[in-house]
């Protein structure tokens, strides 16, 4: 075994760059056991590989080399335990926001592929549906749909609420006689929450758990046959607490041929 061995040497046994032993060496956190004086050339010794590999250790657990250099400075466990601790904190925080991450991804796709995945197109079927929370404003008659976006959006980004989190889905509360009139009356248009608020605002509102009648149409275009969802409520003398239409877009650019799945909760 040798007594020294070259920067070079070093770098390429313990799989670190010859850059990052020059960064150790310039913040302190460890310097070369020898220096050429001629020549400048920097060794490390045997026993100085084990601190090395420890701080890369350190490191591959994400705590900055700042933190590293007090604890190697201090050469004490009780030093270490502290930031453990505090790094297995904060790992398990950012664990917390990529599972959430992954979650709204995985909503994405079900909210692309959720009709499309049914053949309940021009007929009637139930869906049991939890408690949701949307944020809304209100429609006015005859009020162009961008209008209502654009309200929609200021109040999603105002100070109150946009710390919120929201879910990338569009939805209005319709008036149920004029849509059996062939009619989109939307009385408020609104954005879905993903958890429940942690405030109360006007502008929060909660769609209440049960039973939906469910059926689809095109919305925007008028494309839809009202006679089967009158027969039913007549024929069950259903009477509806809440009617709301749900937009699956089904391409990025264009939405007024969305699919909306209206939604009756009976």
């Amino acid at each position: 075994m040798k007594d020294l061995y070259s920067i070079g040497e070093t770098a390429k046994l313990l799989g670190v760059t010859v850059q990052t032993l020059r960064y150790y060496s310039k913040m302190q956190l460890l310097q070369p056991k020898y220096i050429d004086p001629t020549t400048g050339y920097r060794y490390y010794s045997f026993d100085q590989f084990h601190y090395i590999d420890r701080i890369k250790y350190l490191q591959s657990f994400g705590i900055p080399l700042a933190n590293i250099k007090e604890v190697i400075e201090s050469g004490s466990v009780k030093k270490l335990i502290p930031v453990l601790e505090e790094q297995r904190k904060k790992s398990i925080s950012e664990l917390k926001k990529v599972q959430e991450t992954i979650n709204d991804i995985e909503w994405y796709i079900n909210y692309f592929t959720y009709l499309k995945d049914s053949n309940t197109f021009g007929s009637i079927y139930k869906v049991k549906m939890e408690e949701r929370y949307v944020v809304k404003v209100p429609c006015y008659e005859d009020e162009p749909l961008e209008n209502m976006e654009v309200r929609l959006i200021g109040v999603k980004y105002s100070n109150e609420l946009k710390h919120l989190h929201y879910l990338r889905q569009f939805g209005y509360v319709i008036d149920l006689d004029k849509f059996m009139e062939k009619k989109f009356s939307p009385n408020s248009i609104f954005m879905y929450l993903k958890n429940k608020p942690d405030i109360d605002n006007e502008s929060i509102i909660t769609f209440s758990a049960g039973e939906y009648l469910c059926f689809k149409v095109e919305l925007l275009k008028g494309m839809w046959d009202s006679s089967i969802i009158k027969d039913y409520l007549k024929k069950y003398n259903r009477k509806p607490m809440l009617v709301i239409a749900n937009e699956y877009e089904d391409n990025l650019v264009e939405y007024m041929n969305a699919v909306y799945e209206i939604q009756i909760l009976i």
